[in-house]
């Protein structure tokens, strides 16, 4: 009986204190969108939000598919302002394949000025919302 009853507050003092509660961390939002480029949807590529300098938030990303990408791994994409990362690629052109063979991997190429990726320029600002926000991104040469 002592021990059912030593348990039973081991249980409750856990409950109590917090353990097992909601995780903890910034409030996030699921983020969808379209990506273009000179006014085609990007086939494939990705998609990242990073925080900006001096904010204590994960980066958040997800897979662009037929210039389509919906951003909810976690809960989604911390609020606040971010940069943001696209990347594109597209099988080199010069490669080719023939019937008996090829690469095993066919080699692509990042296609996206790097303004867009490397050297962003791109910047957001993430509200909070019960439903999923859109940001769509129409990107230029």
């Amino acid at each position: 009986m002592k021990s059912l009853l030593f348990i039973t507050s081991i249980f409750l003092g856990l409950n109590l204190s917090g353990c097992g509660s909601e995780a903890t961390g910034p409030e996030r939002v699921i983020v969808t969108g379209s990506v273009t480029f000179d006014g085609k949807p990007v086939s494939q590529g990705e998609i990242w939000f990073i925080p900006t300098a001096g904010r204590e938030a994960p980066q958040a990303g997800a897979i662009i598919k037929e210039g389509q990408y919906r951003v909810e791994n976690k809960g989604g994409v911390p609020i606040g302002a971010c940069q943001v990362k696209i990347t594109a690629e597209r099988p080199q052109e010069e490669i080719k394949i023939v019937s008996d063979g090829g690469p095993e991997e066919i080699p692509t190429t990042q296609y996206l000025p790097a303004r867009f990726n490397e050297k962003t320029e791109l910047t957001t600002d993430i509200q909070s919302s019960s439903d999923p926000v859109r940001k769509d991104f129409d990107l230029k040469s």
